[in-house]
């Protein structure tokens, strides 16, 4: 958490402080109200960015259970003593989180219509009159003013229009977005500059609105400084100070030019990809393998046998090396501890070790502790754990776990008797232990070169029902009745405007047709005929003038329209036309036009699924 506190907080700043170098002192005022809430949002999103993912080889042994170690039982003992800091760390979160949101629910009150409050309209706005001295302030849709100035005509026009552009604007919506993230990040400084921010912008947009609707400026300036001393409070800008007047006043006179705007913006983009990859998230990924330690075997003239541990050294040990031993440690330690396992990393767990036996007594002492001491085993200082042991044959783990597994032939489930006789009749090999698709530990006997044959063969397929689900039959009758209108309307009509039928749509619903069962099939639309073939060509083919410009230029139509799609393009109507036509050719005008099957060459077998076949 405090690495996403921290990358975010990173972003955010320099998100920030781009906006006051770079768009505060300009006219963009409506540009700069969308960066910094943008700015909010890049910053929350940018730490969950992964950028980078660090894969380290692990091999992981189980460990004892450390609760029952009498060395963590003493450690915890004494740990009752010591403050549980995540525990005071969490409660005052919560206090801050508890207080902040009653200061937002006590302000949101203060925006009710009370009893004494008078009620006007002022240009489709609520203007709330109130007894109370009170600077003029805005929320949602309602403008709060004193009465007593309101009727002695005492606040200007300008203060008004000045609060009706807040509104016209919804800068209220701005306000209560950052005022509710700092409800859950009242601890951050960086969103109080960032709501400061916000709000002289509005005052910026909301100044340049009173100017565009008319008022001088000249005149304005002078009204806003008069009221802002005579009320001794911020009155037109949630309670910015005089300072802030004179900031108002310079960016009223300001305008910058869209080269500007252009190349500021530009300057953005190397920013936003820097925070990507510097604070971007890292993932690691444990790759597990198989740890490897050398031993040798000596037996003694009592013929017993000794394990003794063989230990490559350095031949000349370096500050260097010492300091490596340190970070491997740690890292090990910090590891273990968080895991709660016992950890060897393939080549680096090797090479601490290597270190650790190359040091002297005085140095093993004086640096860090082997991490692998005081964790409920008999390793040693220089010792790593050995390898797990070997896995249980199949037949062991049937006999210990039985009744919780399943059991399974090639890919067939079979009750546990029956593997079993089969395990002992041909075998283990070929026999897996791993849990099956519903996550429950199976024993599958799978067929491999060294037992196929010996094997029971593998039942008979089910017998497939002739009839077909509700969804199938739906679908199938959905289908055929489209294309049996469109057939009956072309047959009708006397026109070629018969339906184009996929052929593995047609075999796929054939298919279903053939697989109903006699009620289904009266109750089912009759299975719809492929389209007619062109009519046969009269003795003498021929086709007028007309009819052939009709033909190139629907040739032309089809080729820039498949030579921009890169894909099989049929028109309904256009292309049974311009095949209609080509067949009706006489032999002559075929030789001087080109034929329309060229226009598929490149993708032929897909558009015969739809077309005639591609030959003459």
């Amino acid at each position: 958490m405090e690495h996403y506190l921290i990358n975010s907080s990173i972003c955010l700043f320099a998100l920030w402080l781009f906006y006051k170098l770079a768009f505060e002192n300009t006219s963009w005022h409506h540009l700069k109200r969308y960066f910094l809430l943008a700015s909010i949002g890049i910053s929350i999103v940018i730490p969950f960015i992964v950028v980078k993912t660090i894969v380290i080889p692990i091999e992981t042994n189980s460990v004892m259970n450390f609760t029952s170690s009498s060395v963590v039982n003493e450690i915890a003992r004494q740990q009752n003593f010591e403050f549980n800091w995540s525990f005071i760390l969490w409660t005052t979160y919560g206090l801050g989180v508890i207080i902040m949101l009653w200061r937002f629910i006590k302000n949101l009150k203060a925006f009710r219509i009370g009893d004494e409050d008078e009620l006007k309209i002022y240009s489709h706005y609520q203007l709330v009159l109130r007894n109370a001295l009170i600077v003029p302030h805005s929320f949602l849709k309602r403008i709060f003013v004193s009465k007593n100035q309101y009727e002695e005509n005492l606040i200007p026009t300008a203060v008004l229009e000045h609060e009706k552009a807040h509104l016209d604007q919804r800068h209220s919506l701005d306000i209560l977005f950052i005022e509710i993230l700092l409800i859950l990040f009242w601890f951050n400084p960086l969103f109080y500059i960032m709501r400061y921010s916000i709000k002289l912008n509005h005052e910026f947009l909301a100044d340049q609105a009173v100017i565009q609707h008319g008022i001088d400026t000249a005149t304005y300036q002078e009204t806003l400084l008069n009221y802002t001393q005579n009320s001794h409070s911020a009155a037109l800008a949630n309670t910015f100070n005089f300072p802030i007047i004179k900031k108002r006043f310079y960016i009223m006179k300001t305008q910058t030019s869209q080269a500007s705007l252009i190349s500021r913006s530009l300057a953005l983009i190397p920013i936003l990809a820097l925070l990507i990859i510097s604070c971007g998230k890292e993932e690691t990924e444990f790759q597990e393998i198989e740890e490897i330690l050398e031993i040798e075997e000596v037996v003694d003239d009592n013929h017993k046998t000794e394990i003794i541990e063989v230990y490559e050294v350095l031949e000349n040990l370096t500050p260097e090396h010492i300091e490596e031993y340190n970070r491997l440690a740690i890292k090990h330690k910090n590891y273990m501890d968080a895991n709660n396992n016992l950890i060897v990393f393939k080549d680096e767990t090797q090479h601490m070790q290597t270190i650790f036996h190359s040091m002297s007594e005085e140095q093993q002492s004086s640096n860090e502790p082997w991490p692998y001491l005081g964790r409920d085993n008999d390793l040693k200082a220089g010792q790593i754990p050995p390898p797990p042991p070997p896995a249980p044959s199949a037949i062991e783990y049937i006999n210990e776990h039985k009744n919780e597994l399943n059991y399974y032939l090639r890919e067939d489930q079979i009750p546990a008797d029956v593997a079993i006789k089969i395990i002992n009749d041909v075998g283990q090999a070929g026999v897996e232990i791993s849990p099956d698709d519903k996550g429950v530990m199976s024993i599958k006997i799978l067929e491999t070169e060294s037992n196929k044959g010996t094997l029971p063969p593998p039942p008979p397929p089910p017998v497939k029902s002739k009839t077909v689900s509700e969804k199938e039959f739906a679908e199938y009758n959905d289908w055929a009745k489209k294309n049996n209108e469109q057939n009956r309307a072309a047959k009708q009509n006397y026109n070629n405007g018969y339906a184009i039928i996929k052929q593995k749509d047609f075999e796929k619903y054939k298919s279903i047709y053939d697989r109903m069962s006699t009620s289904q099939k009266s109750e089912a639309q009759p299975l719809p005929t492929l389209p007619p073939p062109p009519p046969p060509a009269k003795d003498i083919k021929q086709i007028s003038n007309k009819e052939v410009e009709e033909y190139n230029w629907l040739l032309n139509r089809h080729r820039e329209f498949l030579k921009n799609e890169k894909r099989i393009v049929v028109f309904k109507e256009d292309t049974n036309r311009m095949i209609q036509l080509y067949a009706s050719m006489s032999v002559e005008q075929q030789s001087k036009n080109q034929a329309w099957h060229y226009l598929y060459k490149e993708n032929k077998a897909k558009a015969e699924e739809i077309l005639p076949p591609l030959t003459t």
